[in-house]
Formats: C-alpha cells, structure tokens, sequence
C-alpha cells in the first residue's frame, strides 16, 4: 500500500514518481508544482552506503547550497504521517461505531424531545434564541444538533416515518464511507461544525424577523430542531469531489442515475423551496424550520475545500 508523500492519501494505482526529488505522489500532486518539490535530489551526488549520516546532514554544494538535514526531516514527517494513515485504514476498531453512535443520539435525543414538546418545556432540549437568553439554555447548542422535530398526533406521522427511514440509510451508508475513508473522528467533526454552521444560519434567520416576531422572556415558538444540517454535512461531502461525474444513490430499492451537481441541487432544494413557500404564504418563521440547515452544507464545503480537520 502507498501513500502520497504530500497529502498522505491512499494511492490505488501505480504511483507517480518525481524525478527531481524521488518522492511518490497521487495523480492530483504528481507535478513538481502541485507537490511544492525541493528538487533536491537533483543536486545530491550519489553517495556510498559507508558514508555516515552525520556527513549528509551538511550542506551539498553544487550550483548553491542544499540543507540536506532539512530534507530528511520532511521525510521523517511524511514516513510518520504515511505510518498514521496507514494504522487509520488497516485498524478494526472502529467498525463504524462513529456513525451508530450518531443515528443512536438522533433516535435518543428525538424522543426526549417528544417527551418535552407534549409537557410543554421544548425550550430545554430544542435550539430556541429566546431560550438563550431569557432561561440560559446554552446546552441546546448541542442537543437541537441530534433531534428530528416529529410530532406522533400529525396526519402525516406515517409518512414522517418512512422520511426518518429512509434518512437513516442515507446517512448510514455515507458515514460508513467517510468513516473508512477518514476515520471516525473527522466524522464526527464534520458533523458537529456543519451543525454549528446551521446554527449560525439560525442566529442570523431569527435576528431577521425579530422585528416580527420580537424577543421576549413569553415567547419560544422559534424552537427547532437542526439535525439536518449535520447530515446535509455528511451528504454532501460524498458529492463534492464528483460534482461533474455521474453518480448512482438507491432512494428506497429505486436507482437514480444523475451528476454530482444535480443531487446537490435536489438536496438543496429539499429544504429551500418549502421554507420559502411556507415563510411567504404563512409565517416568517417556517425559515427557521427549514432554512438553517442549509447551512450544513456550506460547513461541509468549507471542510472539503479547506481540508479541514483532515
């Protein structure tokens, strides 16, 4: 197994071999300038296995002066960051627990959630801005990320049901790729920080209508839910590197066939087109219960394109 010497990812194929330094690189870095090449070994003369490495450590003079201790420095750093990726794929102890530990927060939390609605205290489980600041409800950051609002006295609960379903299989089969790809702790960052990017979305929503609908000490109808910007987060991380390939995603025992770009416009619109209908027609605050999570999915952007937490 291989492992590029600039990013540590995985190599399948063939690695790409530098010529001016020797290292061994993915397709994506296997160009001097994408892999910021020292072109060291280009001006290192060969040297016999005798000489000791205290003499490599000084400085090679050939058309400039090359720190050689610096080189092998790097090269102790990439061999200890390959070693880590490589424990990361080959260790069993994961077996997907990350993402079971999620769906088992979301089924728990959501109950406990149930149970607080029907006694009339939402504001103590539930992300309510009100609630912050009247009855310092500051563990709602944390708790509104794990619940799904479902209310079993709705016409509708059956089919909340089969939703529920078939989110969890979604999110399932995408953690278990993440989580094997990049271990379970990036999993659950990404989860975490695209909730809290939808909790920003929600600050900023709810200070928008305060003129409408004030802040007041009475008053926690802006109580939500955010669980689907967590797992905006992880579904859309999947489709960021495939944005123009042609993806397959089975919805229930159906396969659809289409691109990157299209999944993550129908994703989008999921939760837009509602919240603009319901928020227009009806009340303001139908954008708190739909639109924050779209911020989810500029958290998960923000990782993929920043590389974070990786």
């Amino acid at each position: 197994m291989t492992f590029c010497e600039h990013c540590g990812e995985k190599i399948p194929f063939l690695p790409f071999k530098c010529k001016y330094c020797g290292g061994a690189y993915c397709k994506e870095h296997r160009l001097p300038e994408n892999h910021q090449c020292s072109f060291e070994s280009k001006h290192i003369p060969v040297i016999t296995s005798a000489l000791k490495e205290s003499k490599l450590k000084h400085s090679i003079s050939n058309k400039g002066t090359i720190d050689v201790s610096k080189y092998i420095r790097r090269q102790k750093r990439l061999e200890k960051k390959s070693l880590k990726q490589m424990r990361r794929y080959s260790s069993k102890k994961s077996q997907h627990q990350g993402i079971k530990v999620i769906l088992l927060l979301i089924i728990s939390f959501s109950v406990v959630a149930i149970i607080f609605r029907s006694l009339g205290m939402e504001e103590y489980v539930f992300l309510s801005l009100n609630a912050i600041i009247y009855k310092y409800t500051f563990h709602t950051f944390i708790t509104s990320l794990f619940i799904y609002s479902i209310n079993p006295f709705d016409y509708f609960f059956f089919f909340s049901i089969i939703l529920i379903l078939i989110m969890f299989y979604f999110a399932y089969s995408m953690g278990k790729i993440i989580e094997s790809a990049f271990g379970t702790r990036f999993l659950v960052k990404l989860f975490l920080f695209s909730g809290f990017v939808s909790f920003i979305f929600y600050i900023l929503l709810r200070l928008g209508i305060t003129f409408y609908y004030p802040l007041d000490s009475l008053s926690y109808f802006d109580s939500v839910g955010l669980v689907w910007g967590g797992l905006f987060g992880l579904f859309t991380f999947i489709i960021f590197p495939a944005m123009n390939q042609r993806l397959t995603a089975l919805v229930t025992i159906i396969p659809i066939r289409m691109s990157g770009k299209s999944f993550l416009l129908i994703i989008i619109l999921f939760r837009l087109i509602p919240g603009l209908l319901f928020g227009f027609s009806g009340s303001f605050l139908y954008f708190l219960y739909y639109l924050p999570e779209l911020g989810g999915i500029l958290g998960s952007y923000l990782v993929f394109k920043y590389r974070m937490f990786m």
